[in-house]
């Protein structure tokens, strides 16, 4: 039986903008293989310049690997199947701001991706993006807002209506939760588990957070300086003794901050 999703040896290089074409390329992901279930929860961690944005930007497809393989429910899913990925893979950003266009309303944004991937009449689609925009925990009338009359809340619940609209398999967080204040992250991170739950949805989240990643997350992937130094369910990491750098990572600020707790379909409270 396949996995939903497989990298097998998903490496990343880059040549610096100013050397000469004969330097030595700069690696910032070496070859890493990991494995994602349906309706699974996967966190890559690490510190800042580790990787794991460019390894989350290589699965939605943001980024091209420089090597390596990806496999969505067994097939081998190239670089350039942008419209196979795009119905299946979607990503959520951190900055909201930016992930949104400020010229554009709510129900324009929603209705692009329908545009690109979906042959269906306008009255369609305006269903669907009433009916998405209530699953994220807004109105139908704030369709016709733009971005600047939304809280940082409601702009975060966009962009997730904006990746979940195609009914995809995975969706990518990259840190899509570290800007938030704690009240509305918690109610973010519930958000997220109530789609999971109802669509079947599975997430790879990137994050510092070892609070969140304790609460949501079945599987942990850890780097260090473009190197995957653990891949394991998140239990067996959290317990079982670890080097001291991930043991660092993931029970960093711990006893400090409010502790998120139950099992990954309890809700969150902070």
């Amino acid at each position: 039986m396949s996995h939903l999703l497989e990298a097998v040896d998903l490496f990343k290089t880059f040549r610096p903008r100013r050397a000469w074409p004969w330097s030595k390329k700069s690696v910032a992901l070496e070859p890493t293989s990991f494995t994602l279930e349906a309706g699974e929860t996967l966190a890559i961690m690490g510190e800042t310049g580790s990787g794991k944005s460019t390894l989350s930007k290589i699965i939605a497809g943001v980024e091209a690997p420089s090597g390596g393989e990806l496999y969505l429910n067994g097939q081998k899913l190239n670089y350039a199947q942008s419209k196979r990925r795009c119905q299946n893979i979607r990503m959520v950003f951190q900055d909201s701001d930016k992930s949104l266009n400020q010229q554009l309303t709510v129900g324009q944004q929603l209705e692009e991706p329908l545009l690109f991937n979906r042959d269906m009449p306008s009255s369609e689609r305006n269903q669907l993006i009433n009916s998405t925009l209530r699953k994220v925990g807004l109105l139908a009338e704030h369709a016709a807002f733009y971005p600047h009359m939304l809280s940082t809340g409601q702009k975060q619940r966009v962009a997730i209506a904006r990746a979940i609209i195609l009914d995809p398999q995975i969706v990518v967080a990259d840190e899509a939760l570290v800007a938030l204040d704690p009240s509305v992250r918690a109610q973010i991170i519930n958000l997220m588990l109530d789609l999971q739950k109802d669509m079947g949805i599975s997430y790879i989240i990137v994050t510092h957070s070892p609070q969140i990643v304790k609460h949501i997350a079945d599987k942990i992937l850890i780097l260090y300086r473009g190197k995957m130094i653990a891949f394991n369910e998140t239990e067996r990491l959290l317990t079982e003794k670890q080097q001291p750098y991930v043991e660092t990572l993931l029970h960093e600020h711990l006893t400090n901050h409010s502790q998120i707790t139950g099992n990954s379909s309890a809700k969150v409270t902070e």
